[in-house]
C-alpha cells in the first residue's frame, strides 16, 4: 500500500527519530500526534484489503511509542504529553544521553 498519508505517517517516524536522536525533545509529543492522525486517517480510508498492513503500522508505531517513552522516562505512551514538564526538570537528560549514545554506537 502507497498513499499520501501513508507516506506522512513514514515521514513523522523518521521526524520522531531525528527529534530524539538531536535531544529535542519538546518538540516529540506534537510528532506523535501527527502520526496518530495520520493513521487514523490512513485507517479510515483503507481498503479491507489493506487492513492487514494498516494494523502492523499501528502496532509498530504503538512499539515506537513505547519506546519513547521509555527512553524519556515517563510511565506510559500517553503520559507523552507530559514530556516538556520532564525534560524542562532534566529528570530524563541521563537517561536519553545514555540511550543516544548507545544508538549512535551502534552504527
Amino acid at each position: 500500500m502507497s498513499s499520501p498519508i501513508a507516506d506522512g505517517v513514514m515521514a513523522a517516524t523518521h521526524k520522531l527519530v531525528q527529534q530524539a536522536m538531536q535531544g529535542n525533545w519538546h518538540d516529540v509529543p506534537k510528532t506523535l500526534e501527527q502520526r496518530r492522525a495520520l493513521l487514523d486517517q490512513l485507517s479510515a480510508a483503507a481498503s479491507p484489503q489493506d487492513r492487514q498492513w494498516v494494523d502492523a503500522l499501528r502496532q509498530a508505531m504503538a512499539e515506537s511509542d513505547a519506546a519513547v517513552a521509555k527512553i524519556a522516562g515517563v510511565d506510559s505512551p500517553q503520559s507523552l504529553g507530559n514530556l516538556d514538564a520532564s525534560v524542562a526538570a532534566g529528570s530524563t537528560n541521563g537517561q536519553i544521553d545514555t540511550t543516544l549514545d548507545m544508538i549512535r554506537g551502534a552504527k
